[in-house]
């Protein structure tokens, strides 16, 4: 078991919209979807049907052909990568809820005067296509079904969310309070019990980490958890026990999720340099809450259901 957590860079403006994962087989120019063939319901004079409402974001509409479209190029993705998705209503859900995230942060931008201009846009495609190659590029479009107009908007939000995104990542701190412990995890409350009995009768840590702990990331260097700050361990009962002791003072039984652990403060540093791993996870919770804040503090009326 890892308690520390390690997290990579991936992803950090992927929570906001859905990750490509599909295309020819070359590198695809750097995006946020993998769309596929949409199906559009036409009329009987043979106009698409716009009418109808998907649903509206403050008092925005986001039409149900722009939503079909958008669960056209989830599905072909999950098609191309040979993936079942067994739960529709769950990925349908899903792919609604991208259209209004995306709509939230077109009006958060408004609101905040931020403009990507044209030329921005031009200047993103101009490196795509240096980078690919213009027939590639031509193709890669013609082949996940975008108009030139609708790819122009998809980088256009991409370039609107990193301006948004400045203030969140900016406000997550480079250095913080750290704390180094270890602990000993057993799988009973008797056990741990018993080896805290030892503990206190004068027998030594390290080697009763090292004898006892199920915990094989660890049991070998005597327990240690190495330093890390709040937030920096699975197991949040183990880091409130660590954080909340002084140094060299042992805690009780705590139980977790993963057994019954015995912890050990050992040292603070009240402005450590955070891990560039750690840093990444602290990053990415700021926007996962960032977006949770953003819908929270909308107007969202859902008008289509989805049949599991």
């Amino acid at each position: 078991m890892v308690l520390v957590k390690r997290y990579g860079l991936a992803g950090l403006l992927a929570c906001l919209v859905f990750a490509g994962c599909a295309g020819p087989v070359a590198p695809t120019p750097s995006m946020n979807y993998t769309p596929g063939a949409p199906q559009q319901e036409e009329s009987a004079a043979g106009n698409v049907e716009e009418e109808e409402i998907a649903v509206i974001v403050n008092g925005q509409p986001i039409s149900l052909v722009t939503y079909q479209r958008e669960l056209a190029r989830f599905e072909a993705g999950q098609a191309a990568l040979g993936y079942e998705v067994a739960d529709q209503a769950g990925y349908q859900q899903q792919v609604l809820n991208l259209l209004v995230e995306n709509e939230l942060l077109r009006q958060l931008a408004a609101q905040q005067g931020i403009i990507i201009t044209d030329e921005a846009v031009d200047a993103e495609i101009n490196t795509m296509i240096a980078e690919t190659g213009a027939e590639y590029f031509d193709n890669w479009i013609k082949a996940n079904y975008y108009t030139q107009d609708e790819f122009r908007e998809v980088l256009r939000l991409d370039l609107l969310t990193g301006e948004l995104l400045g203030p969140v990542i900016e406000a997550v701190p480079t250095a913080a309070e750290h704390v180094h412990a270890r602990h000993i995890l057993v799988k009973t409350e008797a056990e741990a019990q018993d080896i805290l009995v030892r503990l206190n009768s004068g027998e030594d840590f390290a080697e009763l980490a090292a004898a006892h702990s199920v915990d094989v990331t660890t049991a070998s260097t005597g327990g240690d958890l190495g330093w890390f700050p709040r937030g920096g361990l699975l197991v949040p009962e183990v880091e409130e026990a660590a954080f909340s002791q002084q140094p060299g003072q042992v805690s009780g039984v705590i139980s977790s999720a993963w057994g019954f652990h015995i912890v050990e403060t050992l040292e603070f540093d009240p402005a450590r340099e955070i891990e560039f791993e750690t840093r990444q996870r602290l990053l990415d919770q700021a926007i996962q809450d960032w977006r949770q804040e953003l819908r929270d503090g909308a107007d969202i009326q859902q008008l289509v259901t989805f049949a599991s």
